[in-house]
């Protein structure tokens, strides 16, 4: 059973990825540019060092959570490229593997 879910959101003005139980609907970790002290020390909210800065964070958190495997389901019309590839790339080399759902 692959119970744990990526969910990426990606605003104009802010990014929001999570990790949530599928079954529970627990979030086990989050990370996100509107969180306060990432918000004051960043430049940019949504540029690619933003991107990689969130998943790197949601990664540590997931590991403390031991989740090592998570699945990605794309939504509708939804590309895998720019800022999604960034972030889904920089969250998968930190050795939590993207499983097939």
């Amino acid at each position: 059973m692959k119970p744990f879910i990526l969910d990426i959101s990606i605003s104009r003005r802010y990014l929001h990825a999570k990790v949530v139980h599928r079954v529970t609907g627990k979030t086990v970790a989050v990370a996100t540019t509107n969180a306060r002290d990432l918000r004051n020390s960043l430049p940019s909210l949504v540029d690619s060092n933003a991107c990689k800065v969130v998943a790197n964070l949601l990664a540590e958190r997931a590991k403390a959570a031991d989740v090592f495997a998570v699945i990605y389901e794309p939504r509708k019309h939804e590309k895998l490229e720019g800022r999604l590839a960034l972030i889904l790339d920089t969250f998968l080399s930190n050795d939590i593997v993207l499983v097939n759902s």
